[in-house]
């Protein structure tokens, strides 16, 4: 007769070990699945730059370029238009202030010059005339009065022994009563021609002076015309290099039309463009320093300019201490501009990551080294070597500061061997 087998259970133990088996292979799948769902970019660790977030004294550096200018130039312009006629000295000639440079011709400006010369002289003839009959009219008053005050004293005197002759009856009544009416008379016509001196005083001076005005104004037409004329010799404003002077006999040139420059070589400066994002943070007083043939030189800031062009705005330099020997205009300079004191920051390496993220996230390694996963931070200001760390990362850990271009869309880095 046959015996039923009964099947063994399993223990206890058994069914935990395969539970936990279980539960580690769906870790693992599970695992396995996330990793394909995360965005992956595998690259070798040496083709990376990897740099340690570390903490030390910020130097608010930029770094600038600059470029050797003249600390004084002189634009030469045509201030009246004509023909190059002669031209005295070559491009590049060292000049004293007043030398001739180019001697231009205009034959209308030589004839509106003398026109101009005939008829200012003819209204200032005509003015002086005016001016010189006033002078007669008041001399004649002056004359006049003159005239009268002689007439009053001669009947005074007259009068005195006419009244003693009357008195003894030797001449009559009649005769002394003339000499008195005619003295009473001559005192009226001599207050009568002092009124109308001070009158005429007061005319005159107010129209003399109204024709010194026109004099005066007149003269100045006659110099800005003689000036104009003038000005077709065109001479050295300044002592100084002429570095610039692109004129040829026989070529016609327009009024205002740029004929050359003059340079000051004796002082340089250093003009220098900067990016629109250091505006509010540059001033006038601010130290830099370059490097020129292995020596090192100091410069500051002497003046700001605020227009901003195509993302820059220009700014003036000026040496500190005795500039380098044998400088030349249209030299360029690489400088570094000091913004701040140096101040103790967490600090990141500065690398290619900047451009392609904007400092908003980066690719933090983990503890292992074997992989970086994207974390977003704040960075704040930066120099040419380090950008100074705000938020999202600590001290001693480890971020990849190459370029992201290859994985921008990336949420993490695997780094292979």
């Amino acid at each position: 007769m046959d015996k039923a087998i009964e099947k063994k259970r399993l223990a206890v133990w058994q069914w935990a070990l395969i539970a936990m088996l279980v539960a580690a292979g769906g870790w693992y799948l599970y695992q396995l699945l996330a990793d394909a769902s995360i965005r992956t970019y595998r690259v070798p660790q040496e083709q990376l730059i990897i740099s340690d977030v570390e903490y030390g004294a910020f130097e608010d550096l930029i770094p600038i370029r600059g470029t050797i200018q003249p600390f004084e130039s002189v634009f030469l312009d045509a201030v009246i238009g004509g023909v190059v006629e002669e031209v005295f000295v070559e491009e590049g000639s060292f000049v004293e202030a007043g030398t001739p440079l180019v001697q231009l011709t205009n034959t209308s400006v030589r004839l509106n010059a003398a026109q101009a010369d005939a008829g200012t002289t003819e209204q200032l003839n005509f003015l002086n005339n005016l001016t010189t009959g006033f002078e007669y009219s008041r001399l004649d008053t002056e004359r006049q009065i003159i005239d009268t005050e002689y007439r009053i004293i001669t009947l005074q005197r007259q009068k005195e022994r006419y009244e003693r002759l009357v008195d003894d009856s030797l001449i009559s009544e009649e005769e002394y009563e003339s000499i008195t009416d005619e003295l009473v008379y001559q005192e009226k016509v001599l207050a009568n021609l002092k009124a109308f001196q001070q009158v005429q005083n007061e005319e005159r001076e107010v129209r003399v002076n109204q024709i010194q005005e026109q004099i005066a104004m007149l003269e100045e037409n006659l110099q800005i015309s003689q000036t104009s004329f003038d000005s077709l010799l065109v001479r050295a404003p300044i002592s100084g290099q002429l570095t610039s002077f692109p004129v040829e006999i026989g070529e016609s040139k327009q009024n205002g039309q740029r004929l050359g420059q003059i340079d000051v070589i004796d002082q340089y400066k250093i003009v220098a463009q900067i990016d629109e994002f250091y505006v509010s943070r540059v001033i006038a007083g601010q130290d830099a320093s370059f490097t020129l043939a292995g020596l090192d030189y100091g410069a500051s800031v002497a003046k700001v300019y605020p227009e901003i062009t195509e993302g820059t705005f220009e700014v003036d330099l000026v040496f500190r201490g005795m500039p380098p020997a044998n400088l030349r205009r249209g030299q360029t300079l690489q400088i570094e501009l000091t913004l701040g004191n140096p101040l103790e920051s967490l600090l990141l390496p500065l690398g290619g990551f900047i451009q392609d993220t904007g400092g908003n996230w980066v690719f933090v390694l983990d503890a292992a080294g074997e992989s970086a996963t994207r974390r977003n931070v704040r960075l704040g200001r930066r120099n040419n070597r380090y950008v100074e760390v705000r938020e999202g990362l600590q001290q001693g850990e480890r971020v990849i500061t190459s370029s992201y271009s290859r994985m921008e869309d990336m949420e993490r880095v695997q780094l292979t061997q």
